[in-house]
């Protein structure tokens, strides 16, 4: 998250104070009936902008027109999945795979490592998740129409398994292999199994001096499997090759020094390849020998290969070139491995061929992931087609998958309007602007373009505060690259403006009508919008920070933040600024009237806790009022108000609560003003461990408020939180 975003949503926690944000939004709603306080608030479905996603481990061709491949992804909701797709022979398709019930957090994280497909209609596909206890054995077969959740026995003594590779020679025949931890002897110890058409079974492996887990496996018939496996990352062992031949599996002499394998293809029982970063060997029926590859192969890690005769084989992988990561790939004539030219995608910086299957010299299929930024972390699928003499890209299926989005500013006219602005990363590792409309029945994701930096090239863009006069104006206020931004709705769609000023956060803007919109941020510069630009105007008379505005005409404005000594509010009168007294400094202000306004932020209580703060303005003099502490708090702040009259207003922020059962979790907090008291309604909290923030609140002219915000998703992600007071 930015340096800008922090500072607008950031909340620090220190001797149990909840320091809360002091640039939240706040717009002007305008003047209507009394808000009817409701007993319990509502979560609304809000839609959160995704990434593409993906990432494949491993495929298996049976024909040019069928190939599975497998891997994970992580998906809208934070949480790692399984992944499978299918290639007709014209378009790659996702399927849908089963997951463990378990699946629920970060930490369970299923992957499907290998897949084996011998013909159109059957498939088993491999891998393993995680427990408390540890790994668990993943194994799931395809029938032609769905795949199956299949049981796997757990080896004797183990405290965690898992599977990486399968090779089937027939829907009756597979073998599947990996490692498990043996408890008896602390030891990882290769893992076997065979598929009999019905059930898995165990399979004992040759006793090891060394730690060791296989890593590589291919099969021609039930007789003939090659293995190939060594150490761990945590327990590094020498590498091993073990030979199945029909009822037992034997150890192998393999080269001295030989390189960790992570793919092995055999094309009969007396012809095989295994490939490894910078290494090749191969299996000639009686002893495994080194082979020699090509320079520009022979730094890059090898983890796919693929033979359909002892003339032909396909090895991907990827390696580094000035920096970026990208794919490569050789080819085995029967004598020599030759590189070949392969496709990155566009603007990718790590490009990664996991996997390769092969039909015939004339087809192959290789899969794996990109990303466009190393430090994005967000994997997106990728597969590219051999056709014989070259390599090319294909569209792989990329699942929607999650990205942090945040909502900071809504704004509200009537019933059938709203508009919520915000922030979302994408693929690029870029904040950018996100606003959604409400049109009465549902919240949708309207596009809003972005501004470029001074050089033409991507760059970050945030939307912080909205106002709206109706459903055909609005004016959004945020940070582009090289300083302040605007966006304006028309109705249809979002435009872009560059505005005066230096690149600040915690803009806010009040819009009382279609010709005169303030925008001010949190060092106190103000721009004015007179219908048609914005321009900048001198900044408020004295104040080092402003937080909030509220606007009832373009002859009054009013802002809150921290002025001169005790006078922390300033009124705007069409020419210049007034400063007025406080109470205590606030963060947000939404006025009514002339003589009716409502500011609200946070204040030291007598052991130095952060306790709600409620300020009202008669027209003379700001009066502090009694607002409620959430009960088990040990820190609390309201960081937004809506105010339809001087008797019906809503403010919204954040409690840290002190509770046994939620020590620490950040809760929604919503309180209402009656005209005569503040009270706190019920708000729902979507997620029960992270964090959970409204930052903007407006009330329309239905008594009714939306309040938006954040909250950490299942996967711990930030996600958009709409919440919905009647």
């Amino acid at each position: 998250m930015s340096e800008r975003t922090l500072h607008r949503a950031r909340i620090a926690v220190g001797t149990g104070i909840l320091a809360a944000v002091l640039g939240t939004f706040m717009i002007f709603a305008s003047a209507g009936g009394a808000l009817a306080a409701s007993p319990a608030w509502t979560i609304e479905k809000s839609p959160n902008a995704a990434l593409l996603g993906g990432q494949l481990e491993s495929v298996s061709c049976s024909s040019s027109h069928a190939c599975t491949a497998v891997g994970n992804h992580v998906d809208t909701s934070g949480i790692t999945i399984t992944l499978a797709e299918r290639w007709n022979g014209s378009i790659w398709q996702r399927q849908p795979t089963p997951d463990p019930a378990s699946d629920t957090t970060p930490s369970v994280a299923p992957e499907l490592l290998g897949v084996s497909c011998p013909t159109g209609r059957f498939c088993e596909a491999v891998g393993d998740y995680q427990q408390p206890a540890g790994g668990v054995s993943i194994a799931d077969s395809w029938n032609g129409y769905y795949w199956r959740w299949q049981s796997f026995p757990v080896p004797a003594n183990s405290a965690g398994a898992g599977l990486t590779q399968v090779s089937c020679t027939s829907a009756t025949f597979c073998e599947a292999a990996g490692s498990y931890f043996d408890e008896s002897d602390g030891q990882t110890t290769p893992l076997a199994a065979a598929w009999n058409g019905t059930s898995w079974r165990l399979q004992s492996t040759p006793s090891l001096t060394s730690t060791a887990a296989f890593t590589a496996l291919s099969c021609t018939s039930p007789e003939s499997c090659e293995a190939w496996g060594g150490g761990t990352p945590s327990n590094p062992g020498p590498e091993v090759a073990e030979r199945w031949n029909g009822s037992s599996w034997q150890l192998q002499t393999v080269p001295s020094n030989a390189a960790a394998v992570d793919s092995l293809s055999c094309a009969s029982a007396t012809f095989c390849e295994a490939v490894a970063p910078g290494a090749a060997y191969n299996w000639n029926g009686s002893q495994w020998n080194a082979q020699t590859l090509p320079s520009s192969v022979s730094s890059a890690a090898l983890n796919g290969v693929s033979c359909t005769w002892p003339r032909f084989c396909e090895a991907v992988g990827a390696t580094n070139d000035n920096g970026n990561v990208v794919g490569v790939a050789a080819v085995w004539n029967g004598s020599e491995w030759t590189a070949q030219t392969t496709p990155n995608p566009a603007g990718s910086t790590f490009a990664h061929l996991s996997a390769v299957s092969c039909t015939s010299a004339s087809s192959c299929e290789a899969a794996g992931d990109y990303q466009v930024v190393v430090t994005s972390g967000d994997r997106i699928a990728v597969a590219e087609n051999w056709n014989g003499s070259s390599w090319s890209m294909q569209r792989a299926a990329t699942p929607p998958a999650a990205t942090t989005n945040t909502l900071s500013g809504v704004s509200c006219v009537s019933p059938s309007f709203c508009a919520a602005v915000g922030t979302h990363f994408d693929a690029a590792g870029y904040e950018v602007n996100l606003a959604e409309i409400w049109d009465g029945t549902s919240w949708a994701i309207e596009v809003v373009p972005n501004i470029k930096s001074q050089n033409g090239a991507p760059a970050d863009n945030e939307l912080d505060s909205v106002s709206c006069v109706s459903a055909r104006f609005c004016q959004a206020v945020g940070t582009g690259p090289d300083g302040p931004s605007a966006a304006l709705w028309n109705g249809s769609a979002w435009t872009v403006q560059p505005r005066p000023g230096a690149d600040v956060s915690a803009q806010q803007v009040s819009c009382p009508t279609v010709s005169f919109c303030m925008s001010v941020d949190g060092f106190a510069n103000v721009d004015i919008w007179n219908g048609s630009s914005w321009s900048a105007d001198p900044g408020v008379t004295g104040f080092s920070y402003v937080g909030s505005v509220s606007c009832l005409s373009a002859g009054f404005c009013e802002v809150v933040g921290q002025g001169p000594s005790g006078e922390n509010a300033a009124a705007w009168n069409g020419t210049s600024w007034v400063a007025q007294s406080t109470p205590e400094p606030a963060s947000a202000v939404a006025c009514s009237a002339v003589s009716s306004c409502e500011a609200v932020g946070q204040m030291p209580n007598s052991d130095g806790q952060a306790v709600p703060l409620a300020e009202a303005w008669n027209g003379s003099t700001w009066t502090l009022q009694p607002a409620p502490d959430p009960a088990n708090s040990q820190g609390a702040s309201l960081v937004a108000v809506s105010c339809t009259s001087a008797s019906s207003c809503t403010a919204v922020g954040q409690n840290q609560s002190s509770s046994v059962q939620n020590f620490g979790q950040v809760q929604t907090l919503a309180e209402v003003w009656d005209g005569t008291t503040w009270s706190i309604p019920a708000t729902p909290d979507p997620s029960s461990a992270g964090q959970n923030l409204l930052s903007g609140v407006s009330c329309g002219a239905s008594q009714a408020c939306a309040a938006v915000g954040q909250y950490s998703d299942p996967g711990g992600i930030p996600a958009t939180l709409i919440e919905a007071g009647a």
